[in-house]
């Protein structure tokens, strides 16, 4: 069917600005770096309830979610190719609303910061590894030990747990005997330290972890703008078919008043001529009355479907725009039949274009890497320091012991003996990675279902359409008959009025299961998967509808008018 090409999500969402890349390198190489300093760190990663080939196809799948799905810029209008104006005069066309919806919709607006976000914490992650200037000046110009101290220095945290600093201090005056070390030779002191992790906090720390979860928090925007997009989709296209639906409603509620409006004049007439009984204009009015009632309330349902579209069609400025009655179509678009998928097929392309599943990968590769970090923790402390310093100039007491190059180095270590903290996270982290694997599972699961439940609705809803469409055509023709009935006396007003009601609900009916077929494809599309956009553009391309119903009610010739019933109950004239 053509209207259900398989294409990915082609939104769009301008990647957000990255100080830490340039602008012209893709979010694939991005991903490419990402995975390379997080499983190098940490080859021994535990496994995921994916294969590595699925887990790969997955972060392929989402640097062309997010190559895709960039944020919509001023050049898109309504139609993709026409602003609100220029379209003013013409049918609004579901692509019309959806091209709208990406522009401008705020929820799809929200989902779109999400990149700026992760892009700020990932920024704020390596801020752990920012190099620090450090300075100092402290005096003690009073009481018998006077003295000055000065220093200046810089020190980093390393990509490998380690910590380095370096500096220069000069200390002048009298010092503590207890503080000898705080003086310095009268050129000063450098000093160098460098503490390196041997165990714990070698392989992995907290700092790393955060870069990693906040790089795959980064990758995880793309499908997580592409979720929102097909849900605010999903709801645009209710509201435009109820919107078209009770349009249509809304011309039968008319066409069903006419008739008892021309009624009235033919049957003022006959009442005059002796032909009707003043009972019977009387009775006509009230059904005037009555149809009126229904044509507010009908009224009143297509305004407030006008409403609720207008949140989701956008001016040029952003703001909710109600659809004008002209914008309305007169016809739906004609209906697809023979629809056939293999479900099987469908189902495999399907998980690799909806994001539920990439996301929850997402959270479950963060969560796995506070469970090796935990793992890490059970680790003792183990650190080799080192530290040298050389001071310089004339000595700066008759003591003469700060000449010689002095050199510390040595080793530290610290275990908790319980080690409950990193133990108890192991459980969690644990826990949390099985449900997250018991998500994903009911996500596929669910995901299958809602593409089988779709399917199996838009094939029943083109049956219920042909069923219907012939339970009006046979209505007109019982409908035709009985006015002839009516006009020749043999039918009374009462009888008439129920076959007229009965033949503008069957005409309603009609108009229903065409709004629940098109509400299906868009349900089996989405389900599937596919790029909301274009599968309105493929929906708005379709020629208009033939079918009968409002604005397209055939005249029923009846040419063997022998077999006109009369109502039960109806006085032949």
């Amino acid at each position: 069917m053509a209207s259900l090409s398989i294409a990915p999500l082609a939104s769009s969402v301008v990647k957000a600005d990255d100080p830490t890349h340039n602008d012209s390198e893709s979010f694939a190489a991005f991903l490419s770096m990402v995975e390379s300093d997080a499983f190098v760190a940490n080859p021994n990663a535990v496994a995921y309830p994916e294969s590595n080939e699925d887990s790969s196809s997955a972060i392929v799948q989402a640097s062309a979610f997010d190559d895709q799905v960039i944020q919509a810029d001023d050049s898109i209008a309504i139609g993709g190719t026409e602003s609100m104006a220029e379209v003013a005069d013409e049918q609004l066309q579901l692509a019309d609303v959806v091209a709208s919806l990406y522009r401008s919709y705020p929820e799809i607006q929200q989902a779109r910061e999400i990149a700026s976000v992760a892009t700020g914490e990932r920024v704020s992650a390596y801020g752990a590894y920012d190099t620090k200037f450090q300075a100092e000046s402290l005096s003690e110009p009073t009481g018998f030990y006077q003295n000055y101290r000065n220093s200046l220095g810089v020190a980093r945290q390393l990509w490998w747990g380690g910590y380095l600093s370096t500096g220069y201090r000069i200390g002048r005056g009298y010092f503590q005997p207890w503080y000898g070390e705080r003086a310095t030779h009268e050129g000063g002191e450098g000093k160098i330290s460098w503490v390196q992790p041997l165990l714990r906090g070698r392989a992995l720390d907290a700092q790393r972890v955060a870069v990693f979860q906040a790089s795959l928090a980064q990758q995880a925007a793309g499908p997580q703008l592409l979720q929102q997009i097909l849900k605010s989709s999903g709801d645009a296209n209710q509201a435009y078919w109820q919107w078209v639906a009770s349009g249509a409603i809304l011309q039968a509620q008319r066409e069903l008043l006419s008739l008892a409006e021309v009624r009235s004049q033919q049957i003022q007439v006959g009442v005059e001529a002796g032909k009707f009984k003043r009972v019977d204009l009387i009775f006509n009015r009230q059904l005037i009355a009555e149809r009126k009632a229904e044509l507010l309330k009908s009224e009143q349902k297509f305004r407030s479907s006008s409403i609720k579209l207008g949140l989701y069609l956008r001016d040029d400025a952003g703001e909710p725009m109600v659809p004008k009655d002209e914008w309305l179509p007169k016809r739906f678009p004609s209906i697809e039949s023979n629809l056939q998928l293999d479900l099987q097929q469908e189902l495999a392309a399907a998980l690799t274009r909806r994001p539920e599943p990439l996301v929850l990968r997402y959270q479950l590769q963060q969560v796995n890497w506070d469970r090796q970090l935990a793992c890490n923790d059970m680790l003792p402390t183990l650190d080799f320091v080192s530290q040298a310093s050389q001071d310089v100039g004339p000595p700066a007491s008759s003591k003469d012991d700060k000449g010689e190059f002095e050199l510390v180095i040595g080793i530290q270590s610290e275990v908790p003996i319980q080690r409950r903290k990193a133990r108890g996270k192991i459980q969690s982290t644990s826990a949390k990675m099985r449900q997250l694997t018991e998500k994903l599972r009911l996500t596929r699961d669910k995901i299958a279902t809602e593409i089988a439940v779709a399917n199996n609705r838009l094939s029943l809803a083109e049956q219920v359409v042909d069923e219907r469409e012939e339970a009006f055509l046979a209505a007109l023709d019982t409908l035709a008959r009985y006015r002839i009935g009516f006009e020749q006396g043999y039918i009374d007003l009462i009888y008439l009025n129920l076959l007229e009601t009965k033949t503008n609900e069957t005409e309603i009916k009609l108009v229903e299961a065409q709004q629940d077929w098109f509400l299906a494809l868009g349900e089996l599309q989405l389900s599937l998967g596919l790029d909301p956009l274009e599968q309105a553009m493929v929906v708005a391309a379709l020629p208009e509808s033939e079918m009968i119903g409002p604005g397209n009610v055939p005249e029923i010739e009846v040419t063997d008018q022998d077999d006109i019933p009369a109502a039960p109950g109806a006085n032949n004239q």
